[in-house]
C-alpha cells in the first residue's frame, strides 16, 4: 500500500510514530537502600566490589547483612538488591538440596536485573555466562518494540505475549526462546533478532518479516514426523507467506544479510 506521502505504508492503518502517548502513572516511591523492604536484611555497599556481593551471618536478630558494590545503592536497582536479600535469606540456612536449587535461582535473577539496568542506563553489561542476556529493543535504526507492536497488530490480534531485543550474537542468526524473568520468576517468550538487521541498507519490510517469523515459531509448535523434529512444517510455510512483503524480504534476506553479517564480523559500520 502507498501512502499520500507516495511512500510504502507496510502495516495499513497503523500509525508506529503518530500513535498518542499514554497517560503517565505517578511514580512509585523510593524504597532506601540500606535495609530491605522487610527490613530485615542490612545492605552495605564497597566501591571495591565490581562483579561480586558477599553475606555476613547474624547481623540483626540472627538475619543477614549483604555487601554490595557501591553503584548498586542507586534506586534503579532496588529489585536488584531484594533478589540480593532474598538469596542472602536462604544463604545463611542448612544447605539442602532444595534451598541450594534455590540459591542458584536467586543469585542468576540478581546478576540478570543488575545487567538489564546497566543496559537501560546505556552501559555495557557485567561479563555473564548462562544469564539472560539484557533485553535491548533499541537499535541504531529500528526499536523492535514497534515493529513487535505492528505485526502483532496486524497478524495476531495483538494476542501474542513475548518481549524482543537485538540479539548479542554475531553469528547472524534469529532465533526464539523461552527464558525467566529475574524479577518475577515467570517464564515469558523471548525473540532474539540479528543486528545484521540493524541497518542503514536494511528496509523496515525486512526486520518486520524476520520479526514475524519468529512470531511465528510462538504461535506454531514444532512438529514430529517419523521421530524427526520439522521446525519449519507445511502449516508454517503456509503462515509465513501470508506476511505480504514475503518475497522482497526473503530476497533481501537471501542476498544482503549474509554481506552485512561479514561486516559486522570485520567491526564495519553498516
Amino acid at each position: 500500500m502507498i501512502d499520500e506521502n507516495g511512500q510504502l505504508d507496510l502495516f495499513g492503518q497503523m500509525d508506529l510514530f503518530g500513535a498518542p502517548a499514554p497517560d503517565i502513572a505517578p511514580a512509585p516511591p523510593i524504597r532506601k537502600s540500606k535495609c530491605s523492604a522487610n527490613g530485615l536484611v542490612h545492605f552495605k555497599y564497597n566501591s571495591r566490589l565490581k562483579r561480586s556481593i558477599r553475606c555476613k551471618a547474624n547481623f540483626l536478630f540472627g538475619h543477614p547483612e549483604v555487601l554490595l558494590p557501591s553503584y548498586m545503592e542507586a534506586p534503579e536497582f532496588a529489585d536488584a538488591r531484594e533478589l540480593a536479600a532474598e538469596w542472602a535469606e536462604h544463604a545463611i540456612r542448612r544447605k539442602t538440596q532444595k534451598n541450594k536449587a534455590i540459591i542458584k535461582d536467586l543469585v542468576t535473577r540478581f546478576w540478570e536485573a543488575v545487567d538489564q539496568v546497566l543496559v537501560d542506563k546505556g552501559k555495557a553489561p557485567l561479563e555473564s555466562t548462562g544469564r539472560l542476556p539484557p533485553i535491548n529493543p533499541r537499535g541504531r535504526y529500528f526499536n523492535l518494540n514497534q515493529v513487535l507492536e505492528a505485526i502483532n497488530h496486524t497478524y495476531f490480534d495483538e494476542q501474542l505475549k513475548c518481549r524482543i531485543t537485538w540479539s548479542n550474537r554475531v553469528g547472524g542468526l534469529s532465533f526464539h526462546s523461552l527464558r525467566k524473568d529475574p524479577i518475577t520468576g515467570e517464564e515469558f517468550h523471548l525473540i532474539s533478532i540479528s543486528r545484521g538487521y540493524d541497518a542503514a541498507n536494511c528496509p523496515l519490510y525486512a526486520v518486520a518479516g524476520v520479526v514475524y517469523h519468529e512470531c511465528l515459531h510462538i504461535v506454531i509448535p514444532v512438529e514430529e514426523k517419523n521421530g524427526r523434529r520439522v521446525v519449519h512444517g507445511r502449516i508454517f510455510r503456509q503462515r509465513e507467506r501470508q506476511y505480504i512483503y514475503y518475497d522482497e524480504w526473503i530476497r533481501w534476506h537471501k542476498e544482503v544479510l549474509p554481506k552485512n553479517i561479514r561486516a559486522m564480523h570485520r567491526h564495519k559500520d553498516l
